[in-house]
């Protein structure tokens, strides 16, 4: 690499950094803002307490050993400042100050999703050239659907990371350097052992092999081909880092899968949605990425499979095949195009650079700065938009959720052990402070009715906070009846003006736009808090 180009990619790599650490305390000390957080922060915990079986087999645990190293990591620093004496006290730390649980898990995310940056770097300038390969690293480095879930303590991240890291090797095995399909099996079966979807990995393996193949002239290079035995061995070992509960609970582990099964044929229960090959397409790539960044996206991967097929065959298989498993489920999470994201980034700069060289090569100007610029000019133009959204999101989530200020509030006007009703999604429910020993009105959907401490109310709720928002919630007919009665308006918490213009992930219990900012003070539903006439308060 050229100074320059060192340099560059510097400033891209810090540039991801930047605005993927941006916000990254949202929410907290609410522990629901991002729901997936506290079941991979569960598992990691269940790890620290020496159980190494916790029935959790939704995600392959890759990503949970590397949060429970981290954990030590924060265990060791913690000793040396005499925070900890023992790994139990790190545990038990989680029920009253568990922020560091949540930013240590979505700092890893963050890390995977800026070294992504670096690895669609290497991927393009080892199959085209350095320009190429740094203007994708920008495209990712901004693309807003990727850094908005770098900033979540989950897998997909990390998935797309090691995803990305098996495709550079497989494509160096491809082009020569043989001995790399074994390395490229590791990182494949990895991806696989953090999201059982990083499996389809094995794909583009397949189609190097037979690439390959064919390409080769002599019967005896092909009959003593071995090197997709060698990324299947790869595989297969990296993989049973991730599923170890395969063989020591095989039961509940097929239990699980079949729940998952049912999931993706099912849905969320919600109404029902256009099919997942337009929904992923027309929102969460166009909202995502921006549509300059998009379509470039698009057009570049058609235009490297018509230049060259045999590279375009092994790069695209994957994200081809990938949309076609995403967008045949009923769960349709916007996050599930994400794995796609850095593909599309590296086509959008091969596109740009053919595309910059053409008008140069054709223009009245023939000047090296001119050259220099042409691509870069063209590239920040067509992410722009995508950088916009980055912005705003991460301006806004790191603004006080709206249930967290609910909370305080709650702390400082209504007395300890007053009775609470909340409406709504539970996903959207305050999480008020334990030692005020409120009494909490709990909704029992199988019954359709509320229970307090597990047994029917004799009374009325003191206060009553009902819930609205874009995302999906309802208040139960009861509360609307309790509230003709005598029940005064204490209080509104605005978080967002309602709007058709803000975009949700109807799937996702997500209290923030994925697209439509316009109007969004702040994460999380509106409130409008009732007080029972005669009720207390301070």
């Amino acid at each position: 690499m050229t100074r320059r180009s060192r340099s560059t990619l510097a400033v891209i790599v810090a540039l991801a950094a930047a605005v993927r650490l941006w916000g990254l305390g949202f929410g907290l000390p609410y522990t629901q803002a991002r729901p997936d957080e506290t079941f991979v922060i569960g598992v990691a915990l269940s790890f620290l307490h020496g159980n190494f079986s916790p029935p959790f087999y939704d995600y392959p645990w890759l990503y949970m050993w590397t949060l429970t190293v981290v954990y030590l990591a924060y265990f060791v620093w913690g000793a040396a400042m005499g925070t900890f004496h023992s790994i139990a006290d790190l545990t038990a730390s989680w029920s009253t100050y568990w922020t560091p649980f949540f930013l240590l898990s979505r700092g890893l995310s963050a890390a995977f999703g800026t070294a992504t940056v670096a690895v669609v770097f290497s991927i393009g300038r080892r199959l085209w050239d350095e320009t190429t390969g740094l203007i994708a690293a920008l495209f990712l480095s901004l693309a807003f659907i990727h850094v908005r879930d770098s900033h979540f303590g989950t897998t997909d991240i990390a998935m797309t990371f090691l995803v990305m890291l098996a495709i550079a090797l497989l494509m160096k095995a491809h082009l020569g350097h043989a001995r790399s399909y074994a390395s490229a099996g590791i990182a494949a079966g990895l991806a696989a052992a953090t999201k059982y979807t990083g499996g389809l990995l094995v794909l583009p393996a397949l189609v190097s092999q037979i690439v390959r193949l064919v390409a080769a002239s002599n019967p005896r290079v092909r009959a003593n081909d071995r090197q997709l035995v060698r990324f299947g061995i790869g595989f297969t070992l990296a993989l049973l880092v991730g599923v170890p509960f395969v063989f020591f609970d095989t039961h509940r582990f097929l239990q699980a899968m079949d729940l998952l099964r049912q999931s993706t044929t099912i849905g969320q229960g919600l109404a029902p949605i256009e099919s997942g090959w337009i929904h992923h397409l027309r929102l969460a790539l166009r909202y995502g990425m921006g549509v300059p960044l998009l379509v470039t996206g698009l057009v570049g991967v058609i235009a490297i499979i018509v230049r060259t097929p045999g590279i375009g065959a092994v790069l695209f298989a994957f994200p081809v095949t990938y949309y076609a498993v995403a967008a045949s489920v009923k769960n349709l999470f916007f996050r599930y195009t994400i794995p796609i994201v850095p593909f599309l980034c590296l086509s959008a700069a091969w596109l740009v650079c053919r595309a910059a060289a053409r008008l140069v090569s054709t223009g009245s100007s023939r000047h090296a700065r001119w050259k220099l610029a042409a691509p870069w000019l063209l590239a920040a133009a067509i992410v722009l938009p995508s950088a916009i959204s980055v912005v705003q999101f991460d301006h806004l989530i790191a603004q006080t959720d709206n249930r967290v200020v609910v909370a305080r509030w709650f702390a400082q006007h209504v007395p300890a052990g007053s009775s609470v009703l909340q409406s709504g999604s539970q996903y959207g429910h305050v999480q008020f402070d334990p030692r005020l020993n409120y009494s909490v009105w709990v909704w029992n959907k199988p019954h359709l009715v509320f229970t307090v401490n597990n047994q029917p109310p004799t009374d009325r709720p003191d206060w009553i906070l009902l819930q609205e928002s874009p995302l999906p919630s309802t208040t139960q007919p009861i509360v609307t009846d309790f509230l003709k009665q005598d029940y005064a308006l204490v209080q509104e918490f605005v978080a967002l003006a309602l709007s058709d213009e803000h975009l949700f992930d109807q799937q996702d219990a997500f209290f923030v736009p994925f697209a439509g900012f316009k109007g969004v003070e702040r994460p999380g539903p509106n409130f409008a808090l009732y007080k029972r006439v005669g009720a207390t308060a301070r």
